[in-house]
């Protein structure tokens, strides 16, 4: 029985709290002055989906391949009648030489790409050549989701090095495109 008293006020409340939350709210009013109905036209509003073309939102992928690069300065052999060690194979290059960026375009804007070489010692003997390191990739609007514009700058090292180790950085640098 306590339980059901208890059930009760809380409908009580709940129900309450409705018709305060009503009439809180702007309320038309009605009168049928002799049997009959009453009706109102119910109108809504239709908002078309709209595109926003104002917001640009970048999204830009950039893929390496593996940027080390191996320089073979060749193999020395003991030559007898010298009494000293000479290069067997007398041409010292590179053996591993190529990388390459990937850059692909997921925005909804053109963006200008540039990919280059940063050398972190300038007194090193080895550079990085980058070709086709500067160019624009088209937006990604109306394109296919694994099919947004993309474009390779190949990385070629140069020069001959004296000891392993950090040469620089390859920057890639995103920019808005005209």
């Amino acid at each position: 029985m306590k339980k059901l008293s208890t059930i009760l006020a809380l409908a009580l409340v709940v129900a309450l709290s409705a018709s305060f939350a009503v009439s809180a709210a702007e309320v038309e009013h009605s009168t049928i002055a002799e049997l009959g109905s009453v009706s109102k036209d119910v109108e809504f509003e239709f908002i078309a989906e709209s595109i926003d073309t104002e917001t640009v939102v970048y999204s830009v992928d950039v893929a390496w391949n593996d940027l080390s690069f191996a320089y073979d300065e060749g193999q020395l052999s003991w030559n007898p009648e010298d009494h000293d060690y000479t290069k067997a194979d007398p041409k010292a290059d590179w053996s591993d030489d190529e990388g390459f960026v990937t850059v692909t375009n997921h925005s909804n804007a053109k963006v200008a790409v540039t990919v280059s070489f940063d050398d972190a010692n300038a007194n090193d003997t080895v550079d990085i050549e980058v070709t086709d390191g500067s160019f624009t990739l088209e937006s990604a609007v109306g394109k296919d989701k694994n099919a947004g514009d993309s474009k390779v700058a190949a990385l070629t090292a140069k020069g001959t090095p004296t000891a392993s180790g950090k040469i620089g950085s390859i920057v890639v640098a995103i920019a808005a495109a005209n």
